[in-house]
């Protein structure tokens, strides 16, 4: 084998795998098609190339070139083609197109001359191999090939004049590409033309390539940029192990043989590189089959723990994450006494947050500062602190201290909770089951999850932060609400009391008149009774309480809440009329929240009307199409006479803070968007300025589920 043709065989398979695979993306757009036919054609003349160089005898040479020549005939319209779909993805121009078109067909006519004695004329040997001499009509296709680089790079010039900045990286990249490639690659015609040149096309061919390749790594073109970081990763570590390798065995050979075999070397080279890329794999699984045979408890528990480490960051709830913890420890290590402290911002001290298989008592008031060794030690080396460690060791500072604290906690080890660098809590673990030591291994796996774990609590803390935050809203927002009610409340109460009080005035005077006491009586027993029930309405709401899912009929809500806006409704001569679907199924549903969902959409219907107006409660049940199956929904709608919401407006309805009354919170509907989404139900809407609103809420009726029904 000739040693001038293998960097035309390298850069032949480079440019293939290159091209084959981004034309074999799913969908391939025109940009991709049009970059791996250019390339399909670099390859077969780097192949023709290699041939002829290599080849046995002149015959041999001039078959190999009328052969492989059209993959260099077809470079000129396909790079120009790449050029004009990559500056413009968007359609290629009619000048362009026909531009294109002499192109393709001027390479079609070299193909067919190329059989004949006008387009090469005979071969001719040099001290690197072969070499194919241009014909008379050989001109006309260099005058083409130089043509087409040339409005190659008018158009990736003209692409960069009106392209963005990012645009214009991409296009600086490949231009530099196709100038190293194109324009020092037609070198490689010397050879042709009688001049004694070695044929360098390949490795600038190849130069141009990783100019290319830098613009799909850095600028993700085409889709293959992680396809060619490897590729190329892999391609200079050949070439760094398969260079210096072929010249060790070349020295060897003559050294040993007195002759060198070309071909034996290169197979030696081969395989060299295949055992180095299949050695990673093996050991791989070798390791994993030894752990299995040899250790396989300690197999078992790195698995278990490994994958534990995985779910943590989908556990929010703090309790339930810490007890998985202790769990999968437990039943994985064999440790039996666990603790985990956490740290408490308000009292600057840490907590225990978690005692498994620790009953005494006393071990439920320790607390550590934040100045104390223990703590500091934690801090300071976020690492794991080994008991057993401490007790060899004589001269560490606080040593003393620190071991009399983790025998107190039962610990053998305690792992540091580092999250950005702050020291949120620590694990302790006792002793392993049958007072197994803690190995390497163990305590990288143990630190490991111990970081994981850290994400996952800060998680939790950031979750149930975030849930008293929500709490507080819908608090204020009922306060806000009751605030509105109250002031027309003020008048419904005192009515009743004024004409209690002018009753017990009269009764002294006509305490004999049966007939006035029985019917100041009935009179002041009714409106006890109504008052009563108008205040336990208002305290009910007004108490904050916990979610409480139970069966509710939906009507019996909306008649609660018609009682508490009936007088601002009446201030307004606002006409309620409620049209309730008869036989109802029961939701389960919490009754204070969906009450304030209710409260909130009716008084923005009272307060959307100006002077008189009408708002109407339907309940009824329909069906509805969710991730294409058809689901019963339990649907309560709310219509009023308002004044509309303009259309820029609907989307924003139900955004935090959005309102657009001066005296609004713009939390109302926020919040009972929120409530209703966390009973599986949603909220949507119509309206038409000056005509009015209308809101529908929906609970699926599931069985089983939030929002189930009951009979």
């Amino acid at each position: 084998m000739n040693i001038h043709a293998l960097l035309s065989i390298i850069a032949a398979a480079i440019y293939l795998i290159v091209g084959i695979f981004a034309y074999s993306k799913r969908k391939p757009n025109p940009i991709n098609k049009a970059f791996s036919i250019m390339l399909l054609c670099v390859s077969l003349w780097y192949i023709d190339i290699a041939g002829i160089i290599g080849a046995p005898n002149p015959e041999f040479a001039d078959l190999w070139g009328k052969i492989f020549r059209n993959g260099l005939l077809f470079i000129p319209p396909t790079l120009l083609h790449f050029a004009c779909l990559f500056t413009n993805p968007i359609g290629i121009s009619e000048r362009a197109k026909k531009i294109l078109f002499a192109s393709y067909l001027a390479s079609c006519f070299f193909a067919v001359i190329n059989w004949t004695p006008y387009f090469t004329a005979g071969v001719r040997e040099s001290r690197w191999g072969y070499h194919v001499q241009s014909g008379p009509l050989y001109h006309l296709f260099t005058t083409q090939f130089t043509i087409c680089i040339i409005l190659s790079l008018y158009y990736l010039i003209l692409g960069f004049i009106h392209a963005d900045s990012y645009q214009r990286q991409r296009l600086k990249y490949f231009s530099l590409a196709i100038g190293a490639s194109f324009i020092l690659g037609s070198l490689g015609f010397l050879p042709m033309f009688g001049l004694d040149v070695y044929p360098i096309g390949s490795i600038v061919g190849t130069v141009g390539l990783f100019f290319a390749a830098y613009s799909v790594v850095q600028h993700r073109l085409m889709d293959v940029s992680v396809f060619m970081a490897k590729g190329l990763g892999y391609v200079l570590s050949i070439f760094i192990l398969a260079i210096p390798s072929f010249f060790i065995i070349y020295f060897l050979e003559l050294f040993y043989f007195k002759r060198v075999e070309t071909p034996f070397s290169l197979l030696m080279i081969l395989l060299g590189i295949v055992a180095v890329l299949l050695f990673g794999k093996i050991k791989e699984r070798m390791d994993r089959s030894m752990h299995q045979i040899i250790v396989r408890d300690k197999y078992y528990y790195h698995r278990v723990l490994e994958e534990f480490s995985r779910r943590l960051v989908t556990i929010i709830d703090l309790n339930r994450l810490l007890n998985m913890l202790a769990e999968t420890i437990e039943k994985s290590m064999g440790v039996e006494k666990i603790s985990v402290f956490l740290y408490n911002p308000e009292k600057e001290i840490y907590r225990p947050a978690l005692f498994w298989n620790s009953r005494e008592a006393p071990m439920m008031d320790i607390s550590f500062k934040t100045g104390e060794p223990f703590i500091q030690r934690l801090r300071k080396e976020k690492d794991a602190i080994l008991r057993v460690e401490l007790e060899r060791d004589q001269k560490g500072a606080g040593r003393g201290d620190i071991i009399i604290n983790m025998s107190q906690l039962q610990a053998e080890i305690s792992l540091p909770l580092i999250y950005s660098d702050r020291l949120i809590g620590f694990i302790n673990l006792g002793h392993k089951s049958a007072q197994e030591m803690y190995y390497r291994e163990d305590i990288d796996l143990l630190i490991t999850l111990a970081n994981q774990m850290a994400i996952a609590i800060e998680n939790a803390n950031l979750y149930e932060n975030l849930k008293k935050s929500q709490n507080i809203l819908r608090r204020s927002d009922r306060l806000a609400s009751l605030g509105t009610l109250i002031a027309s409340l003020a008048h419904e109460i005192r009515n009743p009391l004024v004409s209690i009080k002018t009753f017990t005035q009269l009764l002294p005077e006509r305490i004999d008149d049966s007939e006035f006491r029985d019917y100041f009586l009935k009179v002041a027993s009714g409106e006890i009774d109504r008052l009563t029930s108008l205040i336990n309405e208002l305290l009910g709401f007004a108490k904050p309480s916990e979610p409480n899912l139970k069966g509710e009929d939906v009507n019996a809500i909306i008649d609660r809440m018609e009682v508490l806006i009936a007088t601002e409704a009446r201030k307004k001569n606002i006409t309620i009329t409620k049209n309730y679907a008869p036989n109802l199924p029961s939701v389960l549903v919490d009754a204070e929240q969906i009450k304030q969902v209710l409260l909130n959409i009716l008084l923005n219907a009272i307060q959307a009307i100006e002077g008189q107006g009408e708002i109407w409660i339907d309940t009824r049940i329909i069906r509805l199409t969710r991730d294409d199956k058809s689901e019963p929904f339990l649907q309560i709608e709310i219509r009023d006479t308002g004044i509309g919401i303009p259309p820029e407006n609907i989307d924003h309805v139900f955004d935090p803070f959005f309102s657009t009354r001066p005296e609004g919170s713009g939390l109302g509907l926020a919040i009972s968007y929120q409530i209703v989404h966390e009973h599986g139900g949603f909220i949507d809407l119509e309206s038409e300025v000056g005509k009015g609103t209308s809101f529908r809420i929906h609970f699926p009726l599931k069985p089983g589920g939030k929002g189930a029904f009951t009979k």
